[in-house]
């Protein structure tokens, strides 16, 4: 019997890897379709960009994009829950969602095609998928690895900017190693939006040589976590913003606010300008990349999202931590529906 829903994806893609965790969470029957050169016809019939994951259902209509599949699957598959009752908690975990795919992925991209080992590691296990076992072509290996490095200014990734991306990455690893030092799940005894978004991008980074190194020494605790993201299971309740906000605090301050929200802010404002890039300060040096539109349009739901939540609690805990200064700003993202390098394609 043919599965209801196919994921097209990869196992060095962060966003495939969440929508796989959310289908496994939900127990929705699905057949994993690892992109390969064999299906690429059939990849192309159904994806509008060429980006992964592409999630197609059993009247062969199809869903691009992680954040938007798994929206839509959660209205149709509500139980269990990635929703968190508290509105301030779930607003909390579609901020740090957003943080996973914006700022933490320029991690994992960074790590993966800056250093020679990961390099060498990333560039023949894409090409081991995409052959899927057979004889690859002469230098194929080489030329992956060539294109991908030549795209490591679209995420800000250069010897001027390492110091900031490496120190950030040190920084959440420290931070979620204590969170989920006491709990299994980010905020409670289950998963949500943020545990998928950004266990996927710890997962990428704990498979490649030397962020998989700093992890193993440094953060335990996130190890076991994105371990038991493969296959989550519901353990309990999710938690209060009030038993979550020590914990919380120094994320959404450090992080959050002092390098994601700064540089979407910045990048929205380059976007609207359409400027040639984007330049901001981050931990004293200035970051510089080319400007994304798809995470303009990211920054302008995120500011419609915390406008439609009247939480005391969270606006006191927005406040304290910096974060409300660029969320209920007037500096609302770009709103041009057009597509440009959303970075699902890994």
């Amino acid at each position: 019997m043919t599965a209801p829903f196919r994921l097209y994806g990869a196992e060095l893609s962060p966003y495939s890897i969440k929508v796989r965790s959310y289908l496994r969470y939900k127990g929705v029957e699905f057949e994993w379709m690892a992109r390969s050169n064999a299906r690429q016809e059939e990849f192309q019939r159904y994806a509008k960009l060429p980006l992964i994951p592409v999630l197609v259902d059993a009247e062969d209509q199809a869903l691009q994009d992680s954040t938007p599949i798994i929206e839509k699957l959660e209205s149709q598959f509500p139980e269990p829950s990635i929703v968190p009752d508290d509105d301030g908690v779930a607003f909390a975990a579609a901020l740090l969602e957003d943080y996973a795919d914006e700022w933490l992925n320029k991690a994992m991209f960074h790590y993966r095609w800056t250093y020679p080992q990961d390099q060498e590691s990333a560039a023949r296990r894409i090409t081991d998928a995409l052959f899927e076992g057979a004889e690859k072509p002469e230098g194929i290996e080489d030329s992956v690895r060539t294109r991908m490095v030549g795209r490591l200014y679209h995420v800000g990734s250069s010897a001027e900017t390492a110091p900031v991306i490496e120190g950030s990455f040190t920084r959440v690893l420290a931070i979620v190693d204590r969170m989920v030092s006491s709990r299994p799940y980010l905020f409670g005894g289950r998963p949500s939006l943020a545990d998928f978004g950004l266990a996927a991008q710890f997962a990428q980074l704990l498979s490649d040589p030397t962020p998989g190194a700093i992890m193993r020494a440094q953060a335990p605790n996130v190890v076991r976590w994105v371990e038991r993201m493969e296959n989550p299971k519901a353990e309990g309740a999710f938690d209060s913003l009030d038993a979550v906000k020590a914990d919380l605090e120094e994320l959404l301050r450090v992080e959050v606010a002092g390098a994601y929200l700064a540089w979407m802010a910045a990048n929205a404002r380059a976007v609207a300008d359409d400027a040639s890039g984007v330049s901001v300060e981050i931990a004293g040096v200035t970051f510089t990349q080319k400007p994304q539109r798809y995470a303009a349009k990211a920054f302008a739901e995120l500011q419609r999202k915390r406008a439609s939540v009247e939480d005391v609690a969270l606006t006191a805990l927005l406040t304290e931590t910096g974060c409300d200064a660029y969320l209920v700003s007037g500096d609302i993202g770009d709103r041009d529906d057009s597509e440009d390098d959303e970075g699902d394609e890994d």
